[in-house]
């Protein structure tokens, strides 16, 4: 298998039931654990629609 420096990102929204959504997590930080190459740079839990929006300046707080 060939390593490489591209850095990428991936969005998921999961919708579900809270304390089922926190047993998702709890697997996900527990596999990100053994691949410290990955790290989770966002997270938010909300009971409104979340969305995701892809292109620069998407992290600047003075655009939100």
């Amino acid at each position: 298998m060939t390593q490489t420096e591209l850095k990428a990102n991936l969005g998921l929204v999961l919708r579900g039931d809270i304390l089922d959504l926190r047993t998702i997590t709890e697997g996900i930080d527990l596999l990100l654990r053994s691949n410290p190459s990955v790290q989770i740079v966002f997270r938010h839990v909300s009971a409104s629609k979340l969305w995701i929006k892809e292109g620069d300046g998407m992290n600047d707080r003075d655009n939100a």
